[in-house]
């Protein structure tokens, strides 16, 4: 009855009904004000997040404390996903305009963001969001072309893993803005000679063998040291301690560091028999990578043969030489393993693979795509952090084909291994020796070879060789 009055007054009182629309309205307005203060103040935190998160800062305790805010408006489904998307896309597209990162920041960076956005965002989706932002600069009529030269053959996973996975996904996540492309086999030439390429501006970028390391940056050979390593395990050691030193090195000559993975331990393959080190003397020895590989042969008295890479089937066939020192993997895609019929283990020396670009590839960016320095800069460094990235997977597929191609030469190809007597192989360890004390100054430093030894030194205390 009480209700039947009020309707009956409301209905007879048209200030009364006035009042009460204006206070919802009034209420829905307010409402609609909090809301859109809360999603400002959950712009304003991610906005801060993201910016420490980019340039590397830690969060300081007083956004650690917001960032409660952040988390609990998203587990409350007051922000959805796609409203955290679309606010993502704004936010990272100010921060790439004013705010430089780094690949090391980079390689750190998905582990901490899933750690603040997981699982509301995880950060293969960031991943997308980010390299829209980039190449929205871009034409999708006139795409940024990224050409790279490499000896490496097709079918081996220097070349399959990165175009199956990076370079198809910066492809398709650009929207075809941005495109890489990969001449492989040696079809622009040998290593100095892409890197001649590159700096007339007809290629953008090299993956390097030892001879195209030992061109773009001399520092860099200390990793091609006969008798240097033991194994894969002190490859990685080593190549995590002193990365940014060898980024360094490589920076200072004008290249960037892309990725650095290995070419492959390598061993001696030989088309004759030989019982030991003497037999080696009287066979004719391929010569490719430069001093390195020609002052170790000098050491041992072996006749060495200049062959360049692309040419090493052609000149095994036809007897120009008789052994060659290349990487397992290498004979396998080049089919050059057909020629031979011995291999003498351990293997000799271990060299790496390196994928660089030009330093100006900055400059580049920022002349197509019309943006800022800032914005250039991080286009690079997510570029670089990309295939630095890969680099785990890379190394595990290309060690696994060595082992592989190892194994098929001997018991599909009947090829047979060879091992030298404990004088022959003191006396390589005594010319491994000696091509040190000869290089040290001359190609690489003293002291990244001191600090490089003093590392291994103490690795081997706690790990087996």
């Amino acid at each position: 009855m009480t209700v039947f009055n009020c309707r009956t007054k409301m209905k007879r009182s048209p200030a009364i009904l006035c009042f009460v629309l204006i206070m919802v309205i009034f209420c829905q307005a307010r409402t609609a004000m909090a809301t859109d203060i809360a999603k400002q103040k959950f712009q304003n935190i991610l906005r801060d997040s993201l910016e420490d998160l980019w340039t590397g800062r830690s969060f300081g305790p007083e956004l650690i404390s917001r960032q409660k805010a952040l988390k609990s408006m998203l587990s409350s489904g007051a922000i959805k996903k796609a409203e955290l998307e679309s606010m993502m896309e704004a936010t990272i597209l100010s921060i790439l305009n004013r705010h430089k990162t780094s690949r090391y920041t980079l390689k750190a960076l998905p582990e901490q963001f899933n750690t603040l956005f997981s699982p509301h965002l995880n950060w293969k989706e960031m991943r997308g969001i980010i390299w829209k932002e980039l190449s929205s600069a871009a034409d999708p009529d006139n795409p940024f072309k990224i050409k790279v030269g490499t000896l490496a053959p097709p079918g081996t996973p220097w070349l399959n893993l990165p175009e199956d996975t990076v370079i198809a996904d910066i492809e398709a996540l650009s929207g075809k803005k941005i495109l890489i492309q990969i001449y492989g086999s040696g079809v622009m030439g040998e290593d100095p000679d892409v890197l001649e390429k590159m700096k007339t501006g007809q290629l953008d970028g090299c993956g390097c063998t030892a001879l195209g390391v030992l061109g773009a940056c001399p520092e860099a050979s200390v990793l091609l040291l006969p008798g240097l390593f033991n194994n894969y395990e002190e490859v990685d050691f080593i190549c995590e301690k002193f990365r940014k030193r060898l980024d360094e090195a490589f920076e200072k000559r004008g290249y960037l560091l892309a990725a650095l993975i290995d070419t492959g331990f390598f061993n001696v393959f030989l088309k004759n028999y030989v019982s030991g080190l003497e037999g080696l003397k009287n066979q004719k020895i391929q010569t490719w990578f430069g001093i390195l590989e020609t002052t170790f042969y000098d050491e041992l008295g072996l006749k060495a043969v200049h062959v360049k890479s692309p040419e090493t089937v052609s000149a095994l066939s036809s007897g120009k030489f008789d052994a060659t020192l290349s990487p397992a993997a290498w004979m396998l895609g080049m089919q050059a393993y057909q020629y031979v019929g011995f291999y003498l283990k351990p293997p000799l020396s271990y060299s790496p693979a390196a994928v660089i670009t030009s330093t100006d590839i900055k400059d580049r960016l920022q002349k197509h795509l019309g943006v800022t320095d800032v914005f250039a800069q991080n286009f690079q460094e997510m570029l670089v952090s990309e295939f630095i990235t890969l680099e785990p997977e890379w190394k595990r597929q290309i060690r696994l084909y060595e082992a592989k191609s190892l194994k098929a030469f001997e018991t599909k190809c009947g090829m047979q291994a060879l091992t030298f007597s404990s004088e022959d192989m003191a006396l390589i360890k005594k010319a491994e020796r000696a091509v040190q004390q000869k290089l040290t100054g001359k190609v690489f430093s003293a002291e990244l070879i001191g600090d490089i030894q003093q590392t291994l030194t103490d690795y081997r205390k706690t790990h087996n060789p």
